[in-house]
């Protein structure tokens, strides 16, 4: 018996329908599963002012990312799709870091007198995903790969696969034949998982 699984798909451009949306949409059309797409560049996402409440309760800002974290922690896999432009897009990397900033107060907090419940498992240990990134070279994008995987593994992500992509103009990532192929390995590495 085959299980339907429900992905979702983080596209941290500041642009809406760009490479990185058209890569995910592109390899989600050939599969069964049901998926979300959700671009930051129509979300609303502050930056992390570093108040140490997430230690213990929701991220107090008023935006969407606590919506984007319950969709999260629902998902079966997670797809972070995002271009590199001189480094990270700012509202993706505002994104990470509000993503990581619980496991770090949770993690070096030490000043707290309430200590979090130790028997309570992070909400995404073991949680499978896959990083894609698009630079005008491919190549480019290898290190900001490595960067947001090195952060989602702190926070108990199993990260499956990271591919570069080459694009540039809207449209291009789709004429890298070898990373399209890439990243419908990874996704179905995801869905057999």
């Amino acid at each position: 018996m085959k299980f339907k699984r429900k992905f979702l798909a983080i596209i941290g451009s500041q642009r809406k329908d760009g490479n990185s949306y058209l890569v995910v949409k592109t390899i989600f059309e050939a599969t069964k599963n049901d998926y979300e797409i959700i671009q930051l560049a129509e979300k609303e996402i502050k930056s992390c002012n570093f108040c140490g409440k997430c230690e213990f309760e929701e991220c107090p800002l008023e935006d969407d990312f606590n919506q984007i974290l319950g969709k999260m922690k629902k998902a079966d896999g997670i797809i972070f799709s995002f271009p590199r432009y001189f480094f990270l897009p700012s509202k993706f990397s505002s994104f990470i870091e509000r993503l990581v900033t619980p496991h770090h107060f949770k993690k070096y907090h030490g000043y707290k007198e309430i200590r979090p419940d130790p028997t309570i498992a992070p909400p995404f240990k073991g949680k499978p995903s896959c990083l894609f990134v698009v630079s005008g070279s491919g190549w480019m994008g290898k290190e900001l790969l490595k960067l947001v995987a090195y952060e989602l593994k702190r926070i108990g992500m199993k990260i499956i696969d990271e591919v570069a992509l080459k694009g540039d103009e809207k449209g291009d990532v789709l004429e890298d034949k070898k990373g399209i192929i890439k990243c419908k390995k990874s996704i179905k590495k995801l869905i057999y998982l």
